[in-house]
């Protein structure tokens, strides 16, 4: 069996050398590694971004708040709400009341100084806990889209009260003081019969309230060609019975004058 020799000690050929890895694995490693820093700066500019826009939306809702007081000449401040809403709103009944009505009416009571009862002018909303929705009424009173609510307010003398129209920016429609009356009130919508200018129920040309008291029924409405509320008795049907009672009686008494006047020679 023929076997080659060979020298330990000689040297091999290049040709006979391992052949090295390319260089374009390095590169593609290269790649890889700058495409993932890339990527990382990217998210973290976004992740930087979004931070950024969730704060000018925090600041803006924070500063919108305290600034509508300015321009809303007719709420009380953040600060007067937060003081004196307690004082107003004695009772959970009124939590409902939407927040800026609540805030004008705060600033109805403070600018007539209700809750400090200077010069006996005290007036507050009633306590007792089922007439508290009695008291209140929403609507589209004046008919021009508005949101506007009827209240009412009694005096210290627990006898007397006022009531007040406002709209939902505070401003004051409609104030009357009611001595020795203690009404309660309701709304009714535009078309609802009621008694206007006579005894002859037609439809109402806008929301109006319902001012009522144990022997008495009031509706209050707003004129339009006048702008003003005004008041309209709302008979009974007992007043309609005796009226037509009434009636029936003149026509018996013309009748009778006519047949005594035909009689005569």
């Amino acid at each position: 069996m023929d076997r080659t020799n060979a020298n330990p000690g000689e040297v091999p050929s290049s040709d006979n050398l391992p052949e090295s890895k390319p260089k374009s694995n390095k590169r593609t490693i290269i790649w890889i590694v700058v495409i993932i820093a890339v990527l990382a700066a990217a998210c973290f500019i976004a992740f930087q971004y979004g931070v950024y826009k969730q704060r000018q939306e925090v600041y803006e809702e924070e500063v919108a708040y305290p600034a509508d007081s300015v321009f809303v000449n007719g709420w009380a401040s953040p600060e007067d709400y937060a003081h004196w809403k307690d004082a107003v709103f004695t009772i959970p009944e009124y939590n409902d009341i939407p927040i800026p009505f609540q805030r004008a009416i705060v600033k109805i009571f403070m600018d007539n100084k209700f809750i400090q009862n200077e010069e006996n002018n005290q007036y507050f909303f009633t306590k007792i806990k089922d007439r508290a929705h009695k008291v209140i009424a929403y609507g589209n009173f004046t008919g021009q889209g508005d949101k506007e609510m009827a209240f009412l307010v009694e005096k210290q003398d627990f006898a007397s009260s006022a009531i007040f129209i406002i709209t939902d920016q505070g401003n004051l429609l409609y104030w009357k003081e009611l001595n020795n009356e203690l009404p309660t009130l309701k709304r009714f919508a535009k078309g609802a019969l009621i008694f206007l200018n006579d005894m002859k129920l037609v439809p109402a040309p806008t929301d109006g309230i319902i001012r009522q008291n144990k022997n008495s029924k009031y509706v209050l409405i707003y004129n339009r060609e006048t702008k003003t509320f005004d008041e309209h008795y709302q008979y009974t049907d007992e007043d309609v019975k005796n009226s037509k009672l009434e009636v029936e009686d003149d026509e018996v008494l013309i009748d009778e004058l006519d047949t005594a006047i035909a009689e005569q020679p």
